[in-house]
């Protein structure tokens, strides 16, 4: 009796797993079986992005997120929906200057997005540390503390120093291309 049980039981497993897969098959459009033609580097605008695009049956198929970031364009994805939005964009800079700031081709809420982060995340906490830190090497030679410590920290002091400078110059770098918007 239980071996009948156990196979009766596999069976119902096996038929609702069989009939589920396939349903769930039709509901996907697949690109089994489709013809791919290879691998493709896009170039958008002179910039290669990192994403590859291929041609499929015939028809190309790009990253789009990587092309809408590399041509300004804000992407969201709202349940089985994929908005790019646009903005008209007016180069007012010359190429040779649009070429050397990494931020300029982005949309304004993206400029806007980075600013946020460069300054929040990334400068205030690197701030507060260095300072912390030049307070501790300050502490370290005022009671005569070993050299070798107080060069460690003074080391660490630099690596604050060149993080804040750098994000010093992404922020000018994505202030300037935020005003080439306006």
């Amino acid at each position: 009796m239980k071996k009948v049980a156990y196979i009766a039981g596999g069976i119902l497993i096996g038929f609702v797993l069989s009939t589920s897969a396939g349903a769930f098959a039709d509901s996907v459009k697949s690109l089994v079986g489709k013809k791919v033609s290879g691998e493709y580097t896009v170039i958008v605008d002179g910039q290669k992005l990192a994403d590859k695009g291929a041609i499929i049956d015939g028809k190309a198929n790009v990253p789009v997120r990587g092309i809408s970031e590399a041509l300004g364009a804000d992407i969201k994805v709202s349940g089985k929906t994929i908005t790019v939005t646009t903005t008209d964009v007016q180069q007012t800079a010359s190429p040779e200057a649009t070429a050397e700031n990494k931020y300029s081709g982005r949309s304004a809420e993206s400029l806007q997005e980075t600013l946020s982060i460069l300054k929040d995340r990334i400068l205030a906490p690197n701030l507060k540390e260095r300072a912390e830190v030049a307070a501790d090497v300050d502490r370290l030679k005022s009671v005569k503390a070993d050299e070798a410590v107080i060069a460690e920290r003074e080391s660490q002091l630099a690596g604050y120093d060149e993080r804040i400078a750098q994000a010093n110059a992404d922020i000018a770098q994505a202030e300037a291309a935020l005003a080439a918007l306006k």
